[in-house]
């Protein structure tokens, strides 16, 4: 085929992009028109505009009626939705479709309150759904495949056909394998944006392949770290509805009027049902001024307040003490010579090194803490020193962790000390402290805590507070909302047979092979700790690993990880001296650290992701240390983004409305939606299940030709070429995307997050289904509570009505922390430590997050989002400092610390704090040069987050291990531009 070039050009450092938005446009394949039609969206209908255009027949126009008819004559409407999982995902629309278009769409306001005495849902969808067909038919789009011509990033590219793309990625894959083994090929992780059929296809592919994939969640910085670190799991969640049953609600690292506008009325009819809202933020963002309290917090200093509203709670005697005796650690004994829980070990020189113990006043005597449920007899102190004889003959004074945290809140966090820490009033802390001690609390922790450096000390801390009262396992209590029943994806990822063929029963067979070998090794392992071993061995057949190390040695990140100075300074060693120590210890194993450092990757996947854009520092870091490296980078990709500018081959994927899919639930709205296939895939446009399919067929067929028959993948396990295809597809059992579909609905319909007797075809004719459980696995077990659709859903009752141990070290939500590193940091309680200045000693701290009109980039471009918004980057920044500065509101600054540096449009207001600089998510080519914010964005993870050898610190997928996305609080200088 011919040649069809496009003059985009890269700057000589391959850094930034220099390249204007009309080239980056025309570099997707698609073609301009003399009208947008977009321009007419309310106006006129698509084939108007065609006909009209093409002059292929006489339109009679008689006045404006004419026009206002065609808009409403559709040929067909179908059921719609997006996964591009913005909160509370899930919304049904109906997509209205004229002459193979999509022309609109609307909420189907299917969603029923789950009871007459709460709030319904309705109407569940906002701008962003309402607006899609804008991008659907958007410049950005990706119509043909496409192979770069020239250096890599040169922007030039070449129009090619299927066959030419899927064989020379197939040999470049095939070439990896032979060299490096499964770790040649590293699937760069997709988020469930792509649809959860090109999700799972992902992912099964990387495993069938036996290649590596980072850990999205993790590398995202939607990994909860101190959650984990208390109650050993994070995807806890509630209904939207539970807001409803609570009287007091905090929302910190959120603003839920621009991050959950489809549920944020569930705000407002708790106030209406006289539920008090307190919103903590450094700015006082649109979501604080409905708030009926502001605490107005120094960005990264959460863990202060929250620390001080636990020292008013306990000088004041308002703790829940039979709750705390029975659910958290604050009752186990800690020696004071070493300040390590007292153990079996110490006691009878033998036995488990983690059975502990606490002081029972009824028997006057130590007695051993259950390990199999949370029920007791006795009745621990919380008080009080005590003498223990050891089993070497001497003698150590105990004392139980609750006084340890007494004494230390006493000491560091009385309201005084908690305001100036915090930048809050003495008053708000005491006024606060009290109702959370008196009300039914909620809270809601946005995941822009886990993008703080220290923000595992927030969570600590906010739970401290929520322990301390007993506000969990109750309705109307929790402090999340993102538990997910993806057991109708996960189990894709991963069946090596149909549903009707046994392979659910294979997978379980396996799963009770484990429990009965668990069992005999530990009689009081629940069977939380079960599945959760489960889910071990499922990350490792995905070839998920925690990101950092990808980073670190394939990606040019130790020279970032090591910079002390932008580090914790209660930490004397650099991140590769802990690292070193961590692995001599064992505490990360091979199958966590891939592709493994002696390995060089050489194929890279992308599935609708766009690391340049999404990971931290990637648009330098990324071009500089990993691109070099990769003899293959190819993209599936509905639209061109900043990675796809990179890759060697982009592949045309359809995107919603093109092919027929399913939504995953989130907890806040519990019910799933189905996504028809409304139009056919624009160009030569193909849906990643089929593409990944084709792949695996042309890979077993070069490695024929080259007369090859097997490789080693990334576990060290002989695999056959002529296998790949089989296994993808299920024994050609799976090849088309309403194939995949079909068995997605009978695995959830098998596994009961479906209603019974679910179908394809039931779902189709609803268009939505009502979340009927949490499946039979994992997910049930982390929210520790049945699903009953007729009420609202909130976490973590089992814990508190049935005694069911925590999966943590201690069995119980733990609050102290004795590993040695955490007693070397003063994290072993949870504390407050000021943020490090991560991005060099600058005035500004950056924050951000999800923006109102978009909620994901992908959106911020698309025409009629585009007039609610200055149409470009902003960054929010407080008046008197732009003032200072001689920057006024409109103008153009440069940003920038010891990273990078990116020119940005200001906006001032009074609303911003001092030092605070706030920018939303944007696509790199809207900014100069391409020099996207992102650039500066140091995501600097903490060497603590290495340590390992207790239960709940430790790796699994999606959860535990050092976030490499702590970019909430970077430091960047501002100055006004002078031009000439």
């Amino acid at each position: 085929m011919g040649k069809v070039e496009h003059a985009l050009e890269i700057g000589p450092s391959s850094a930034g992009l220099a390249l204007s938005r009309r080239s980056f446009l025309k570099g997707s394949g698609g073609a301009a028109v003399a009208l947008s039609l977009n321009q007419l969206a309310a106006t006129v209908s698509p084939a108007f505009v065609r006909q009209a255009f093409a002059a292929e027949k006489h339109i009679a126009y008689r006045g404006t009626e004419d026009l206002y008819r065609q808009i409403w004559n559709w040929d067909k409407v179908t059921w719609g939705s997006h996964t591009n999982v913005c909160l509370p995902g899930c919304c049904s629309f109906h997509v209205y479709v004229k002459d193979g278009m999509v022309w609109r769409e609307e909420q189907t306001a299917k969603n029923d309150a789950s009871n007459p005495n709460y709030p319904d849902y309705n109407p569940l969808g906002c701008q962003k759904g309402c607006s899609f067909h804008a991008n659907l038919y958007g410049d950005e789009r990706i119509k043909y495949p496409l192979r770069r011509v020239g250096e890599r990033g040169a922007g030039k590219w070449e129009r090619i056909s299927w066959d030419e793309a899927l064989t020379e990625i197939a040999g470049s894959i095939v070439d990896a394998l032979e060299e490096q083994g499964g770790d040649g090929f590293v699937l760069d992780p997709p988020h469930a944006h792509l649809g959860t059929v090109g999700w799972a296809g992902s992912h099964r592919f990387t495993s069938v392949l036996g290649g590596a994939s980072p850990d999205l969640n993790v590398l995202i910085g939607d990994f909860l770290k101190g959650t984990f670190d208390v109650v050993g799991k994070q995807h806890l969640g509630y209904s939207a509805d539970n807001l409803f049953d609570a009287e007091l609600i905090f929302l910190t690292c959120s603003n839920w009027s621009y991050t959950m506008p489809s549920v944020y009325h569930f705000l407002t009819e708790a106030r209406y049902n006289g539920t008090e809202i307190v919103s903590i933020a450094p700015d006082y963002n649109p979501t604080s001024i409905t708030a009926d309290y502001h605490v107005p917090i120094k960005q990264g200093c959460d863990a202060a307040f929250w620390l001080g509203i636990s020292q008013v709670i306990m000088t004041d005697g308002l703790v829940d003490e039979a709750f705390v005796k029975e659910q958290t650690d604050l009752p186990l004994l800690v020696r004071t010579d070493t300040g390590r829980f007292l153990r079996q070990i110490d006691v009878d020189g033998s036995g488990r090194e983690d059975q502990l113990y606490v002081y029972d006043t009824k028997a006057g005597a130590i007695a051993k803490a259950p390990r199999g449920t949370l029920a007791f007899a006795g009745d621990p102190a919380l008080n009080g020193v005590y003498t223990v004889k050891l089993a070497d003959g001497n003698e150590a004074k105990v004392t139980p962790v609750y006084a340890q945290v007494k004494a230390h809140l006493d000491a560091e966090y009385t309201p005084e000390k908690a305001a100036e820490k915090s930048g809050c009033h003495t008053s708000l802390i005491r006024k606060l402290a009290k109702k959370v001690a008196t009300k039914r609390t909620c809270s809601y922790i946005g995941f822009t805590t886990a993008k703080i450096y220290h923000g595992d000390l927030a969570e600590r801390a906010l739970i401290l507070a929520m322990g301390l009262t007993g506000n969990w396992g109750k309705p109307g209590t929790g402090w999340n909302c993102w538990a997910f029943p993806g057991d109708h994806v996960e189990l894709l990822m991963l069946l090596e047979k149909p549903i009707d063929q046994g392979g659910l029963e294979q997978f379980d067979a396996m799963e009770q092979a484990l429990a009965t070998r668990l069992k005999q090794a530990d009689p009081e392992i629940t069977d939380e700790l079960i599945s959760v071993a489960a889910i071990k061995a499922m990350t490792t057949e995905l070839g998920a690993s925690p990101p950092v190390f990808f980073l670190y040695y394939h990606a040019g990140y130790k020279e970032l990880y090591d910079n002390m100075a932008w580090g914790d300074p209660a930490l004397k060693r650099n991140f590769s001296s802990y690292l070193n120590e961590a692995l001599d210890k064992g505490w990360w194993k091979p199958e966590q650290i891939r592709p493994a450092p002696d390995k060089t990757p050489r194929v890279m996947m992308l599935t609708s992701s766009n690391p340049i854009r999404r990971v931290r520092s990637a648009a330098i870091q990324y071009p500089k240390h990993l691109f070099p490296k990769l003899k293959m980078m190819f993209a599936i990709d509905p639209r061109m983004s900043s990675s796809a500018m990179f890759c060697d081959i982009v592949l045309p994927a359809a995107w919603y409305y093109e092919k027929e899919d399913i939504t995953v639930s989130i907890t806040n709205n519990p019910r799933f939606a189905f996504i028809e296939k409304a139009v056919e895939p624009q160009g030569e446009s193909r849906n990643e299940w089929e593409i990944l399919a084709a792949l695996a067929k042309r890979i077993g067929q070069i490695a024929a030709e080259r007369g090859l028959t097997t490789y080693v993948d990334g576990l060290g396990r002989t695999k056959r070429y002529d296998a790949l295809w089989g296994r993808y597809t299920m024994q050609g059992h799976l090849q088309t995307q309403e194939q995949v579909v079909e068995e997605m609905v009978k695995i959830g319909a098998a596994t009961g997050i479906f209603p019974p007797g679910t179908t394809r075809e039931s779902f189709r004719k609803a268009g939505m289904l009502p979340q009927q459980g949490f499946g039979h696995g994992f997910m049930k077990h982390v929210v520790a509570n049945e699903y009953d659709a007729r009420k609202p859903f909130f976490s973590l009752r089992w814990h508190v009505d049935n005694k069911t141990a925590y999966p943590t070290y201690t069995r119980r939500a733990q609050f102290y922390i004795d590993h040695p590193w955490y007693i070397e940091a003063g994290e072993a309680l949870p504390t407050h430590k000021e943020p490090p200045k991560i991005g060099g000693d600058y005035p500004f701290v950056l924050t951000g997050g999800h923006p109102r009109h978009s909620v994901h980039s992908m959106h911020h471009a698309a025409p009629q989002l585009m007039r609610l918004h200055r149409a470009q980057p902003v960054m929010h920044i407080n008046d008197r400092m732009a003032k200072s500065r001689g920057i006024a509101d409109g103008e153009t600054v440069r940003a920038y610390n010891d990273m990078s540096d990116f020119r940005i449009m200001v906006r001032t207001s009074p609303t911003v704090a001092p030092n605070q600089a706030v920018i939303y998510f944007w696509e790199a080519y809207q900014f100069e040069d391409w020099k996207v914010y992102d650039r500066a964005l140091v995501g600097m993870p903490k060497p603590l987050h290495l340590a390992g050898g207790y239960e709940q610190l430790r790796y699994y997928l999606y959860n535990g291990s050092p976030g490499p996305s702590t970019d909430r609080g970077v430091r960047v200088e501002i100055e006004k531009i002078t031009r000439a």
